[in-house]
């Protein structure tokens, strides 16, 4: 009989690896807490329309991007983002494409990455020294948000 929680090992592949500690759900930090997070995933998938599912194989197509990508250097956290949208996104139009109708679910849906994503080019545009690839590109972004917010 187990006991109220349970220890467990195991030994992954660097491929594996990356796309457990890859799971942002819940504010899933610890290899503990993502292996909780991906057995929840794995509970309330029972079909296409579960959203768990779609996150898992948007995230698996993702994964040999994501993983060259956070090896590479000087990384990036723009391309980070974007690729964190795409995954959730993706998702989210796979759960959402059998609704009728469609927009306002898959605004529902889409939203918590889109906010994720927002911040995350906020925080380009007001650090001094952001982490990417080419410095030009936060100027670019400073500059965009400018014009768009002078409207």
């Amino acid at each position: 009989m187990l006991n109220k929680s349970q220890s467990i090992s195991a030994r992954l592949s660097a491929e594996d690896y990356a796309y457990l500690m890859s799971i942002d759900r819940n504010g899933a930090v610890t290899q503990s807490e993502k292996v909780r997070e991906l057995i929840a995933m794995a509970r309330e998938s029972v079909g296409v329309e579960s959203f768990a599912r779609a996150y898992l194989a948007s995230n698996e197509t993702m994964l040999p991007i994501k993983t060259r990508c956070a090896d590479e250097e000087p990384r990036s956290l723009l391309v980070e983002a974007l690729l964190e949208l795409v995954s959730e996104g993706a998702a989210a139009i796979q759960v959402c494409a059998d609704q009728q109708p469609v927009a306002p679910v898959l605004e529902q849906k889409s939203l918590p990455a889109v906010e994720a994503f927002l911040e995350k080019i906020l925080l380009i545009a007001l650090q001094q020294e952001p982490r990417l690839a080419d410095p030009q590109t936060a100027e670019r972004i400073r500059h965009r948000l400018k014009t768009l917010l002078e409207r």
